[in-house]
């Protein structure tokens, strides 16, 4: 089996999920010395419901028991990735190329260890180019991104400001 839990835990689960159609989009664990919490966000063409949710983690809770892939006690949490989504892979951070996207590095870039702005290009070798709301255009190589999440962003609301009461 491959190395990190992440790893091991997404050799074991995707398989399972694909099997109830709808895939995995990633996998995030947090140990911690008395409980830790393992993630696994779940995505499908149409979105994934509450109950899709807990169908699945009824399939995956007795699986990971069973392989004993994680030591101490945790919490298992079965989610959709939301619309502030972390980006696991460099495919799914191509998919987002010309949205604003909030990264933080492993090592800093230009004294900056947290970027924020509109993902301008991902090259084939694991460059980002991030025109960050603070220092400009910036290249970031995927591989020092700790996090990478969407920055959700909504319509502006044409609603007219409400009448102060005078």
């Amino acid at each position: 089996m491959a190395g990190t839990i992440e790893e091991k835990v997404t050799e074991l689960v995707t398989p399972l999920v694909e099997s109830m159609d709808v895939k995995v989009w990633g996998i995030r664990y947090r140990g911690g010395s008395d409980h830790a919490v393992l993630q696994v966000f779940i995505d499908s063409e149409e979105g994934v419901s509450a109950d899709k949710c807990g169908e699945i983690m009824d399939v995956l809770s007795p699986a990971l028991d069973a392989a004993d892939l994680i030591a101490p006690k945790y919490t298992l949490e079965v989610s959709s990735p939301g619309l502030d989504r972390i980006l696991f892979t460099l495919e799914q951070t191509k998919a987002y190329v010309g949205k604003t996207v909030k990264a933080e590095l492993r090592m800093p870039t230009q004294g900056r260890h947290k970027l924020q702005g509109i993902l301008e290009s991902v090259s084939e070798d694991g460059m980002l180019k991030i025109n960050d709301k603070v220092s400009g255009e910036m290249e970031v190589a995927f591989s020092n991104i700790s996090t990478a999440r969407v920055v959700p962003e909504f319509p502006q609301n044409n609603k007219k400001a409400p009448r102060s009461a005078s």
